[in-house]
């Protein structure tokens, strides 16, 4: 115990984690229990000189996405510097990174509304390919369950395969199969590592735990982390049995598998841990035990509106924020729509503060910066999968009905192969100057969007002198967003983020010197490509004085004040969608666990908030379904809040509640 990793540890659960030397070892880790602490402990112990001295860059950690990499990276290098290790740092990634840095080859990573586009094309190109799925939403069910190892869809994917050949792509999710079919075949046979540790495995798809158990050298050592009840990811195909499944995956090599538990939250006040088992008193985990000592300061406040409660939760949120300026805030929002009228509320009482927008692919959610993005990668970095982009909408002043249907396809799809495979400027040049339209369904759309790009690129001519210059040119509000736009404001503030953002990575890629200025904005379309590409969130770099995140988003991250927005049944669990894998049990499940990991997040405070009714139109925009056809729907509490209502406070009115504060 005297040793510098095993200096401050609290209790004897994580021990085991730190110091256990076995091949295999699982660990399950409820939240707040300190496995993030264990984890970067066990790495000091592996690699410092006093304890097995292992090289650094024979230790990988794999992370589940890039906010919480970055931030075990953080927490990794400041552990060993106060230990005064002298080595180099392990090697963190999340999968996908290190899945295209052993490949190596240059990959085009197809964005989310590239890989729609290309399910229409399938469908329309291969009608027996798909024959089995009804709809665009099954198509993409299905091809998701075939990435994951969950399912075989072999002839949809040879579809896929060839429509992906003629547009040199590759689609995100099949990049962990690709490693892993490569590494099986005898490839990459030098990246393997003496110590695998892989965090949040529950979330991960069967071929990915796969693929990392394959990158362990033989008689090396791996740690799986993780919680079923924190797996919130059954869209992306994870396997949330993933970590009870290590015998399986193992079997054969002679080493077994040694369980590590650890239930003593140390992150969560009493009640909030006493709500968490409750609240998944059906799963086969040893309930949590409260180990803070911090009292708790819940809340539970209704709204007439969710305009209301956007303006009141505003006001709350900025009296924490200037009450306690150095704890850590974060806001969780069930519907986006409610986290973009949260910011322009807090935006209205203090300017000065910057709240970070955390959401995966919020910033092309709106059209005006979508069709704006497009345009910037087609002039310095144009490829195959953005044509088909732009060429797959119609025209759409307000922002509003911009998806065309079936992306234009039947046109698309005609016009690529008369270009035999090959769409350049000039050969839209040449469409938007035919005196009729191109045939085949969407035609007409077509002819449109190719005439709108050579307007667009005579409207925003650039000297050619500075590439800053062409940023702002591009993500400026004008030509984009208009007195007509829908929702402008949000438009704007997304612009503004993104202009922001490619500007960050110019500064960057400058610094290096080493292209000319048209090279410097194709490697900023690249990588904000790969950023979209891999759902990260998608925000300035700077420091902030709030988060505003989905519940999705909010995995990884912790803070001292947790507001939960929009907790109404119909948001939370709110319907299933077609699109969504499983039957109507296995979504309730998981949106319960998502409501779990949701309310762990919080050290001290949690609000917990919700609106009685929403107007009719309000409701749809949103995304909710109040099955009602009057003026006002009804917005009832979501029965999750109903499962731990013992352990709560009596229901507020939030009018009442703010002037308290």
């Amino acid at each position: 115990m005297t040793q510098p990793w095993n200096q401050g540890v609290k209790g004897t659960e994580v021990l085991p984690l730190i110091n256990l030397d076995k091949k295999i070892i699982r660990v399950e880790a409820g939240p707040g229990t300190g496995k993030t602490f264990g984890l970067v402990r066990r790495v000091e112990r592996i690699l410092h000189p006093d304890g097995l001295g292992v090289a650094a860059d024979d230790v990988l950690v794999v992370a589940f996405n890039r906010v919480i990499a970055k931030q075990l990276r953080k927490d990794i290098d400041k552990r060993l510097a106060e230990s005064h290790y002298k080595g180099g740092s392990p090697v963190i990634r999340t999968v996908h990174a290190l899945c295209l840095e052993v490949i190596g080859t240059p990959l085009r990573i197809l964005l989310p509304h590239e890989r729609e586009a290309m399910l229409y094309d399938v469908r329309t190109a291969h009608p027996d390919a798909v024959a089995d799925y009804r709809d665009i939403w099954k198509t993409e069910q299905a091809l998701a369950l075939h990435e994951a190892k969950l399912e075989d869809h072999v002839k949809l994917w040879q579809a896929v395969d060839e429509w992906l050949t003629r547009h040199k792509a590759r689609l995100i999710s099949d990049l962990p199969r690709l490693l892993l079919d490569r590494l099986q075949g005898g490839d990459f046979s030098g990246t393997l590592y003496t110590h695998v540790i892989v965090d949040e495995f529950q979330d991960l798809t069967p071929g990915e735990q796969a693929l990392f158990a394959k990158l362990r050298r033989k008689n090396g050592f791996f740690v799986a982390l993780g919680d079923p009840r924190q797996s919130i990811y059954a869209f992306r195909g994870n396997d949330m049995e993933g970590l009870r499944k290590l015998e399986e995956l193992f079997k054969g090599t002679g080493h077994s598998v040694n369980a590590v538990e650890m239930a003593q939250c140390q992150r969560c006040p009493k009640e909030i841990v006493e709500a968490a088992n409750q609240l998944m008193g059906l799963y086969k985990a040893k309930p949590m035990v409260p180990g803070s000592a911090v009292p708790a300061k819940t809340d539970l406040v209704i709204w007439k509106t969710p305009d209301r409660e956007a303006a009141g939760m505003a006001k709350a949120i900025v009296h924490t924020l200037r009450a306690h300026p150095k704890d850590k805030h974060l806001i969780m929002v069930t519907r986006r729509a409610f986290g973009y009228s949260l910011r322009k509320r807090i935006a209205e009482l203090d300017p000065d503060l910057k709240i970070e927008l955390n959401f995966s692919e919020s910033l092309l959610e709106a059209w005006a910066v979508r069709e704006a993005f497009l345009f910037f990668c087609l002039r310095v970095d144009p490829d195959a999968p953005t044509w088909r982009a732009w060429l797959g909408y119609q025209d759409a002043p307000t922002g509003k009905g911009f998806n065309a249907e079936a992306r234009n396809s039947g046109a698309y799809l005609q016009f690529l192969r008369k270009r035999d495979d090959k769409i350049t400027v000039r050969a839209v040049e040449q469409l938007a100057a035919e005196s009729k339209k191109p045939p085949g369904g969407g035609g007409t759309n077509l002819w449109e969007r190719a005439k709108r790009f050579v307007r667009l690129t005579a409207d925003l001519e650039w000297d050619g002198e500075r590439a800053e210059d062409f940023v702002e040119l591009v993500f400026a509000d004008s030509p984009w967003i208009s007195a007509l736009t829908e929702d402008a404001e949000t438009a704007r503030l997304d612009m503004g983020i993104c202009r922001v953002k490619a500007l960050a990575m110019l500064a960057d890629v400058k610094s290096k010197k080493t292209k000319t200025e048209k090279q410097y904005l194709k490697t900023i379309a690249q990588q904000l490509r790969y950023q979209i590409a891999t759902r990260e969130p998608f925000v300035p770099d700077e420091a902030s004085d709030a988060q505003i995140a989905t519940l999705w988003g909010a995995k990884g991250i912790t803070a001292d004040h947790v507001f939960i927005v929009g907790l109404c049944d119909e948001a939370i669990p709110g319907e299933r969608r077609d699109e969504y894998p499983g039957t109507d049990k296995d979504y309730i499940e998981e949106q319960r666990r998502l409501f779990y990991v949701s309310i762990t997040r919080s050290k001290k405070t949690l609000v917990l908030s919700r609106a009685s009714r929403i107007k009719r139109q309000d409701a749809r925009e949103t995304g909710l379904s109040t099955g009602q056809t009057g003026f006002w729907g009804t917005l009832k509490m979501s029965r999750f809040l109903r499962d731990i209502m013992k352990f709560l406070p009596t229901a507020e009115d939030g009018e009442e509640w703010v002037k308290t504060l």
